[in-house]
């Protein structure tokens, strides 16, 4: 009896205090050591700051022929300094050790598409596929295995949807003109969309809300605090300072990760908004799954931007607002991850 009364109460115990299930998350990333936008290096950064609340299985560098595996290592370089030093706090709130980060490295293509599908046909809970590049190994994997799109929640940074016109994109002397601007995860993105076999996937694309993280003077004032925290705060600080336009706390692909991060949000409805922004369902019907940054007025057309260009501005700041209307709720979370990790008061 005194033994079914103990059962009984420890059923009680776990079933108030189940333990989080951290996130399976998943990087495809085009850091690199070529030049580009230093950006991927930021986010990968914080990525390995926050890499105690979500599991990473899997690190993408799809730049490989731009030394992106180095760029990686180099990242894990800076993190393991401060996992080993004993004023600091990795060790005691469970991060994972470096070699185990080195170790989720995919080395080429093959061996990328090989870990997306076995980390996807892995467990019951879904895996988060962080898109900050291209999405050609992405489709690549879902086209070699696609009963695995129910397992996969991807997040996208879509960097402006482009303007249908190719010729006026090759003949426009301003490219950053918008409606001609590349969606620098075209590659593969289109393939995946309009593949009925993927008219279920979730996914949640951010077109332009993740430009709240470039927004003012507060991005510029943040990267000087993240650079007192230890080795990898440094190297987020340091990784900019050959590019005069980015001395700032850039992080522009963080948004995929922010999602996952904020306490108390719902994240199967990104239509509450959050750190990341907020979200709509703009097809319901054909594409249930699929979400978007929220324009603010009604009649944006989602799906052929061009035709209503005439109020890209105003939709372009709601979507901006969007993300900065919860910017300094994440910095403080930040500061405050910051210095439980760094041990400072």
């Amino acid at each position: 009896m005194k033994k079914l009364v103990f059962v009984l109460m420890l059923a009680i115990v776990v079933s108030c205090n189940p333990e989080k299930i951290k996130p399976r998350v998943i990087v495809l990333s085009d850091i690199n050591n070529i030049g580009g936008d230093p950006d991927d290096k930021q986010s990968m950064g914080h990525l390995l700051m926050y890499a105690n609340e979500v599991d990473i299985v899997g690190i993408i560098p799809d730049l490989w022929e731009g030394n992106g595996v180095e760029a990686c290592m180099q990242c894990i370089d800076a993190y393991e300094k401060d996992f080993n030093n004993p004023d600091y706090k990795f060790k005691t709130l469970n991060y994972p050790a470096p070699d185990h980060l080195r170790g989720l490295i995919s080395r080429n293509k093959d061996e990328a598409i090989a870990a997306i599908i076995s980390e996807a046909r892995k467990g019951n809970t879904p895996v988060h596929v962080l898109v900050w590049g291209n999405m050609n190994t992405l489709k690549d994997a879902l086209f070699q295995a696609p009963e695995m799109a129910q397992n996969l929640r991807i997040y996208t940074i879509a960097t402006h949807r482009m303007a249908e016109n190719e010729d006026a994109l090759l003949n426009s002397r301003d490219t950053t003109q918008f409606g001609l601007r590349r969606n620098w995860n075209h590659p593969g993105r289109d393939e995946i969309y309009n593949d009925e076999r993927f008219a279920d996937l979730w996914w949640l694309e951010n077109d332009w809300s993740y430009n709240g993280m470039f927004e003012g003077q507060a991005p510029r004032d943040f990267l000087g605090e993240v650079k007192e925290y230890g080795a990898l705060g440094y190297y987020i600080w340091d990784v900019v300072q050959a590019f005069d336009w980015a001395h700032y706390f850039r992080a522009g692909d963080t948004p995929t990760l922010l999602y996952l991060l904020e306490p108390g949000i719902d994240i199967d409805n990104p239509a509450t908004g959050s750190w990341a922004g907020k979200f709509v369902r703009p097809y319901p019907q054909s594409h249930p799954n699929y979400w978007i940054d929220d324009a603010g007025t009604a009649d944006w057309n989602y799906a052929q931007p061009e035709e209503t260009w005439s109020q890209a501005t105003e939709v372009y700041q709601n979507r901006v607002n969007n993300l900065l209307q919860s910017r300094d709720a994440m910095y403080d979370a930040y500061r405050q991850k910051m210095k439980e990790l760094y041990n400072r008061k």
